[in-house]
């Protein structure tokens, strides 16, 4: 979206025909700032270093992946200032703390785990967050999911019709009141299993599609 204070520089940051030395120029200004922001693919080194120098740790959170070069990101990771070297980071937890749906490589890269180690982390938040990223898990990760002690993760887990969850599990995910809505929308339902979930939620459910 451009500035609406100051659409010029907004502009010419987000326009992928402007020169180096003109993004250069523009990152003092922080509506140009903001437009660069909105630019895609890789910037270059000197235009990350402006940012740098005249932004903030909101600027600092665009600044990571492969959107600047190997060199930028050493150079981030050493920042004085720990606002500028973790402000990326600190972006995307607080994303996952506010339950927004973020991807799973950015949240690799703001943990420096792989996948596979974030979908067992502590934090039942953090394992939420990869269940409703990670698409395409394997059907041991998502049995975990599906069966997390957490009603949060396994209601993330079970969210969307793909990649859903494994047929041997389902009679369980309908006896459970945290996923029970979820699941009935994608499963196949014979009659019986209907009544018998529309009762189980009168009665307030069982103990969860656990192991």
């Amino acid at each position: 979206m451009t500035s609406l204070d100051h659409p010029q520089p907004s502009g010419l940051g987000r326009n992928p025909a402007a020169p180096q030395d003109v993004l250069v120029r523009l990152a003092t200004h922080k509506a140009g700032r903001h437009g660069i922001s909105l630019r895609r693919g890789r910037l270059e080194d000197a235009v990350g270093e402006a940012l740098l120098v005249h932004g903030d740790d909101n600027t600092a959170v665009g600044l990571h992946g492969d959107r600047i070069s190997p060199e930028m990101r050493r150079r981030i990771a050493v920042h004085p200032d720990p606002a500028i070297r973790d402000a990326y980071a600190d972006f995307v937890r607080g994303m996952v703390d506010r339950k927004v749906t973020i991807g799973i490589d950015d949240l690799e890269e703001a943990y420096g785990q792989p996948r596979t180690a974030l979908a067992g982390a502590p934090s039942p938040s953090l394992r939420a967050a990869v269940a409703r990223a990670w698409y395409d898990r394997p059907l041991a990760v998502r049995v975990g999911l599906v069966a997390d002690a957490d009603p949060q993760v396994r209601a993330a887990a079970t969210k969307h019709r793909h990649p859903g969850v494994p047929p041997e599990w389902r009679d369980r995910c309908l006896a459970d009141p945290a996923v029970r809505v979820n699941v009935a929308r994608y499963v196949p339902l014979t009659l019986d299993q209907f009544a018998t979930a529309h009762a189980e939620r009168g009665r307030g459910g069982l103990s969860g599609c656990r192991r």
